[in-house]
């Protein structure tokens, strides 16, 4: 009997400034209708002016909006690279139907992530910087086949979910008052958590169940 890894609840939408964007695995983002005048009208309506400074983790002017970037592109370059390694673990999963069903999981919640980054981005004129296409589209991981890609694929979704994980936390504190940037973060943590937990379910479910192991891994 195929194991499946176990899927997280249906997570709520991500609102940035009024404007909410569906997280939801496999379902492409839909953003509020409305003019983009209006969806500005509400970006700036939602602004709180606060005025006390980084160390109390507030945001305070051009030094919290340089953080933002950094978190921005380090989200951006996140959303990208799961994305394109999710494409790849299709393509090589064949008819392993866990490694399918987690492959499809990623590259839609990275999808309506990365929406969400965009929106965040543009309504706090944070460019987004390119990305790192040897992570991506490029990696490494396209070289391998069956039980040494599953390998690979998932402990690098194990690893990389926890640095994400352990970032984001740290964004946590440190945008604490800065309630657009707070909503993202803390929609954004437990999407995280249970990649990472769905990552390592399969990771033994692998190791251990004959129907779901590499050699299962066959194109049709």
């Amino acid at each position: 009997m195929n194991a499946h890894p176990a899927r997280p609840t249906k997570a709520p939408p991500i609102v940035i400034a009024g404007t909410p964007i569906a997280v939801h695995r496999t379902k492409k983002i839909a953003i509020a209708r409305g003019s983009d005048s209006q969806r500005e009208y509400h970006m700036i309506k939602r602004i709180v002016p606060l005025g006390i400074g980084m160390l109390l983790f507030i945001f305070a002017g051009a030094a919290s909006a340089q953080d933002l970037g950094t978190l921005l592109n380090n989200a951006n370059q996140m959303n990208y690279e799961e994305v394109a390694t999710a494409k790849i673990a299709k393509d090589k999963a064949g008819d392993n139907q866990a490694m399918l069903t987690y492959a499809e999981t990623i590259r839609g919640d990275h999808e309506a992530n990365e929406e969400a980054v965009s929106a965040l981005s543009r309504q706090r004129n944070v460019k987004l910087e390119g990305t790192d296409a040897s992570k991506g589209e490029k990696s490494k991981l396209k070289d391998l086949n069956g039980g040494d890609f599953n390998a690979a694929y998932l402990d690098d979704q194990i690893a990389g979910h926890k640095a994400a994980l352990s970032t984001f936390k740290a964004a946590e504190r440190g945008f604490k008052g800065d309630p657009n940037v707070e909503i993202y973060i803390q929609q954004t943590l437990p999407i995280l958590q249970a990649h990472l937990s769905m990552a390592q379910n399969l990771k033994y479910h692998l190791s251990t169940d004959s129907d779901q192991k590499s050699s299962n891994n066959k194109t049709k």
